[in-house]
């Protein structure tokens, strides 16, 4: 029994101690070397093409969560740290469409704050955010 998991330990740590290769030069310097073929590389003419960055959205979007339509104003919802300001205008888009757009009024309470209808409609679970 002790030999066999003497064994087992023994293929285990010979195949993790392997060399690897590392990217594309490492493949190309063993085809150089005749140890394998390495795949078609991308041709390079000199410069390495590098990932694209990705940033997130950084816009000010919130949700209708009431609307009144007769008195033409919208309470709106926006996450704890963005928060839109006084006199700020923000367009209303219902199922990706523009539909209106509200003045930020106030007051402002926790992460709600109300805003007038300028242009156009709002219903409740419309998004706002600003362009």
């Amino acid at each position: 029994m002790r030999f066999v998991l003497i064994a087992l330990l023994t293929v285990l740590g010979s195949g993790c101690a392997s060399k690897k290769a590392a990217g594309p030069d490492a493949m190309l310097a063993e085809n150089k070397a005749g140890k394998a073929a390495a795949p078609a590389a991308a041709p390079s003419g000199g410069k390495r093409s590098s990932n694209p960055a990705v940033t997130p959205d950084q816009g000010l979007s919130g949700k209708v969560v009431s609307a009144n339509p007769v008195l033409r104003f919208v309470v709106m919802d926006f996450p704890v740290l963005k928060m839109p300001v006084i006199d700020q205008r923000l367009n209303v888009y219902h199922n990706g469409q523009k539909v209106g757009e509200v003045k930020v009024t106030g007051p402002m309470r926790d992460t709600t704050i109300a805003g007038d209808i300028m242009v156009g409609e709002a219903q409740v679970g419309d998004e706002v955010r600003e362009d």
